[in-house]
């Protein structure tokens, strides 16, 4: 469905029948695989980039903001769609958010920080500084450190507990515009990055290394894995790229 203003991100629900988008015009809830608009939900701040469910499925969250002016976090029921928490702390948009649990939510923004939340207290339980630029992306590995990619072409690995920065990886050339985690069970943690200079880059974060890149004809926008051994990425020429 192309329409204006941009999607700025999608999520399935976890029952599979339905498909979230976000944009300015708010949360829209489509059927799947029909696309048939089902209902308009209505957020508290009018630039929404990001959705992330909570594990037991019962919450999702929404991330985004006024640029420049305020940050922040809003909590629905689902699949009620009912506003339950507000959270603001940032000084520009949220972009990435992820659940560590079902109450525990870490958003990455724009204003360079990345802010832990406690969701039964709604306050903050830590915060992360170190990016120079702001940050696109979050992930968790089972390690319990968390990895984060930014504009300022770093990708950082952090102690999540104690908000420690263990290594920061610079091979990338221009913005980070997004990262995923790889979902195998075996071995050490990947995570794959994509960015403004055209690559798609994949790293063992936990020892520093990178693995490997492919260089794109188009820029990726944004990517996703679809198997343990196959990612897709959206990229600026409308085409999505399957690699292995």
């Amino acid at each position: 469905i192309g329409q204006e203003p941009p999607v700025t991100d999608i999520a399935f629900a976890p029952d599979g029948e339905s498909l979230i988008a976000c944009s300015q015009k708010g949360l829209q809830v489509f059927s799947w695989p029909k696309l048939k608009l089902q209902s308009t939900v209505k957020v508290s701040f009018a630039n929404l980039h990001c959705l992330e469910f909570s594990p037991d499925g019962n919450q999702l969250a929404v991330g985004g903001g006024n640029p420049s002016e305020t940050g922040g976090i809003e909590i629905f029921s689902w699949p009620e769609n009912q506003s339950k928490i507000k959270l603001f702390h940032h000084d520009d948009s949220v972009m990435s958010v992820f659940w560590q649990g079902n109450h525990i939510l870490v958003a990455a923004s724009l204003d360079r920080l990345l802010t832990r939340w406690d969701l039964k207290t709604k306050k903050t339980v830590k915060i992360y500084q170190g990016h120079s630029r702001g940050v696109s992306s979050v992930c968790l590995l089972n390690k319990g450190e968390m990895v984060t990619a930014g504009h300022d072409q770093s990708v950082r690995v952090w102690d999540i507990e104690s908000g420690k920065l263990i290594r920061t990886l610079n091979q990338h050339t221009k913005p980070i515009n997004s990262m995923a985690a790889w979902p195998g069970s075996t071995g050490k943690p990947m995570v794959a990055t994509a960015a403004g200079d055209r690559t798609i880059r994949f790293w063992q974060p936990t020892i520093g290394r990178m693995m490997r890149y492919i260089r794109l004809e188009s820029e990726p926008l944004d990517i996703a894995w679809i198997s343990e051994s196959q990612i897709v990425a959206s990229c600026v020429d409308g085409q999505a790229r399957l690699v292995d």
